[in-house]
């Protein structure tokens, strides 16, 4: 789904929870050691995954929001905030069952997470039936935030969105004019390769070859073999553990096409394990630690200098609630929230942060480069993009006529 998490999760979940295990914590309100804000309290439901494969990456999620809320004494706008965690479990019985939990039992007045979008699919209706706002922080569906005015809003990226501003940049920017897509057969393979394509295509430049490998591929070779030697650059989706694999067969077998990539492949997550083969990749993403601004800055300081882009989606959801509830004097009712999480403008470690009409984030997309540092490979910035949303530069109403990226599958290559 997306890339695993640093090692330092474990040491600021304790940290944000008063030096107690956190998993000890899951299924009940914390109080966090505070008083009663000035309003009143709110509980917060975070809905992130504590077993199953994606465990790390709901650990900084959850990381960043209470390393947020204690930089904040646990008071955010006025309001003391109550947070009661659940495991979305791994697929979408225990995802609901656990979301009601939270709702049900916990009486959590908005809901914070989400990593696996199957699972996001079957809780965002019942939190809408339920009248409870939910609050993407990681899942990637595109479909997830379609509806105007809806219940959902979502920080993190659509599976294409973070992809599309590196279609006009490798074809005008980088010259390169023919592209082979080497990537991973699911969903957000196809979702993030097909942005990348559209708008690669759109710029006047030609995708010349499509390769998809099974999520968890061990062996890279035979795919990485299959490249045209006549291209010009390789575009490469592969998030986590087949990132590392795939970058290490590529430089293996001496292909020496350039490659961009969707940033979830060079995460700062996994870019120490990956070392040389990832040197001079190119990529696309909402988020580095090489941001140099003041937001970015009280993050790293809050998470002891471990930013990725996780820890940012849970620090800035922080961010967006205070926000929001700044918006409400007394009494946040579920209506009160979501019209006030529609106005939100934050200006969060990524950059400057709002949502648009179907609630999907808007943000800052920067091309980042692997370079060696001080002896440590980081993702340098060489670009940016501002203001990207799900729809890139495209017209709202004719980009939902297009046809979804799964049926795209193995179109784009002429």
């Amino acid at each position: 789904m997306r890339a695993a998490a640093v090692a330092s999760a474990a040491l600021l979940l304790l940290a944000a929870c008063g030096g107690k295990d956190p998993s000890d914590k899951v299924g009940g309100p914390q109080d966090n050691g505070k008083a009663n804000g000035a309003k009143g309290n709110l509980t917060v439901g975070l809905l992130n995954p504590a077993t199953g494969p994606f465990v790390a990456l709901g650990s900084d999620v959850n990381a960043g929001f209470e390393a947020y809320l204690k930089s904040k004494n646990g008071v955010l706008a006025g309001y003391g905030i109550k947070v009661a965690k659940a495991d979305e479990g791994t697929d979408a019985a225990q995802g609901t069952t656990k979301a009601r939990q939270l709702v049900e039992q916990d009486k959590a007045q908005v809901v914070v997470g989400l990593v696996n979008s199957a699972i996001a699919y079957a809780v965002a209706p019942y939190l809408e039936q339920s009248n409870v706002p939910l609050l993407v922080t990681v899942a990637g569906a595109d479909g997830l935030t379609r509806k105007q005015n809806g219940n959902t809003f979502r920080l993190s990226y659509t599976g294409s969105q973070d992809a599309m501003p590196a279609g006009p940049y490798t074809c005008k920017e980088m010259g390169k004019k023919k592209a082979v897509i080497l990537g991973l057969d699911y969903s957000f393979g196809w979702e993030a390769a097909g942005g990348f394509a559209r708008t690669y295509e759109d710029a006047g430049c030609q995708v010349v070859q499509e390769i998809y490998a099974p999520l968890g591929t061990q062996d890279w070779g035979p795919y990485v073999n299959q490249v045209k030697k006549d291209a010009d650059v390789v575009y490469v989706v592969a998030p986590g553990q087949d990132g590392v694999r795939l970058l290490k067969a590529y430089r293996d077998f001496g292909v020496k096409l350039p490659v961009v990539a969707h940033g979830s492949t060079v995460d700062e997550t996994i870019l120490a394990t990956e070392g040389a083969t990832a040197e001079d990749v190119t990529s696309t993403l909402h988020y580095t630690p090489q941001i140099d601004s003041p937001a970015n800055k009280a993050m790293l300081d809050a998470t002891d200098g471990k930013g990725n882009q996780y820890l940012e989606e849970g620090w800035a959801a922080g961010q967006t609630l205070e926000a929001a509830l700044a918006q409400i004097d007394s009494d946040p009712t579920p209506e009160k929230i979501r019209a006030a999480l529609a106005k939100v403008k934050i200006d969060a470690p990524r950059g400057a942060v709002s949502f648009d009409s179907y609630g999907q984030a808007i943000y800052p997309v920067y091309v980042r480069k692997v370079e060696n540092k001080d002896g440590k490979r980081v993702n340098a910035i060489v670009t940016s993009t501002p203001g990207v949303g799900q729809f890139f530069t495209y017209d709202p109403a004719a980009y939902l006529a297009f046809p979804g990226y799964d049926k795209l599958k193995g179109s784009w290559a002429k």
